[in-house]
């Protein structure tokens, strides 16, 4: 490819900061069972410095090299550059555009990490962002880049923790699922105006919520064993008896899903 890749269509949500899993209801004598955040800032720090590749190839080779490899461009990924569907959620369409997501991701990130921990993060935010490509592929013809597949994920595990744990934060708990929807409704209204891709929103969405819904961590308070007559909090969702089935199902429903996209792709030649 000696030029520039088509124009981008960006991925931008508006910024969504959920309150934090500390402001409910909970026993002040009871710990957490949080994480330290460590990941967030790593994917940060990826994602810039992938940024400032973008730039400096604009400025020396005279077009956006990383876009131009690693867009979302529905033909390529039909060719079969199938890294396509993966590596929008490292690149952005601007400045603005960004700043925007990894403000969004600073915030979101730091709260999912801190209840979830590294790992459940990193399958979220990637396998929403999967999905949000997904999801572009099978319903626009556009070219687009962005993280915001992945933060919807996290837009979708932070509602799925606050429904979970309603009882548990009590009233707080209740708002902030609600400021939570009102964040995702608002967003998803704000993608039908101009270029954003938004079917990547929804993708993403759906992603962490179906993800977060089977691996998301399951609070409950018990006695402590080793402090009798005082309560712990203790994550149960390890106990869940269908989660391996339900990830699987998972796994194969995006897995279809990726085909028909690839087969769309290919026979419109779009």
């Amino acid at each position: 490819m000696t030029s520039g890749p088509p124009a981008l269509t960006p991925r931008e949500p508006a910024q969504p900061r959920a309150p934090g899993q500390g402001g409910g209801s909970a026993p002040a004598s009871v710990r957490l069972p949080l994480h330290r955040v460590r990941l967030t800032y790593v994917l940060l720090g990826v994602i810039s410095v992938v940024f400032v590749g973008q730039l400096a190839s604009e400025q020396v080779m005279g077009f956006d090299w990383p876009a131009a490899v690693g867009a979302k461009v529905n033909a390529l990924i039909a060719a079969g550059e199938y890294w396509r569907l993966i590596t929008p959620v490292f690149l952005h369409a601007s400045l603005l555009h960004f700043f925007f997501n990894m403000y969004a991701l600073y915030n979101l990130g730091r709260e999912v990490e801190s209840y979830s921990g590294a790992r459940r993060l990193a399958l979220i935010f990637f396998v929403a962002g999967l999905a949000g490509t997904v999801f572009s592929l099978l319903f626009t013809p556009n070219p687009s880049v962005g993280a915001s597949g992945g933060i919807f994920g996290l837009i979708g595990a932070q509602g799925v923790f606050l429904y979970r744990h309603r009882r548990l934060f009590g009233e707080g708990g209740r708002r902030g699922l609600q400021q939570v929807v009102f964040i995702a409704l608002i967003n998803l209204a704000i993608g039908l105006q101009g270029r954003i891709d938004n079917w990547a929103h929804v993708g993403g969405l759906l992603g962490g919520l179906a993800l977060s819904w089977i691996l998301g961590p399951a609070w409950d308070i018990q006695p402590d064993p080793l402090n009798p007559g005082q309560p712990t909090v203790v994550d149960q969702q390890a106990q869940w008896p269908y989660r391996w089935a339900a990830l699987g199902a998972l796994a194969i429903a995006l897995g279809v899903l990726t085909v028909a996209g690839i087969a769309r792709a290919g026979g419109l030649g779009v």
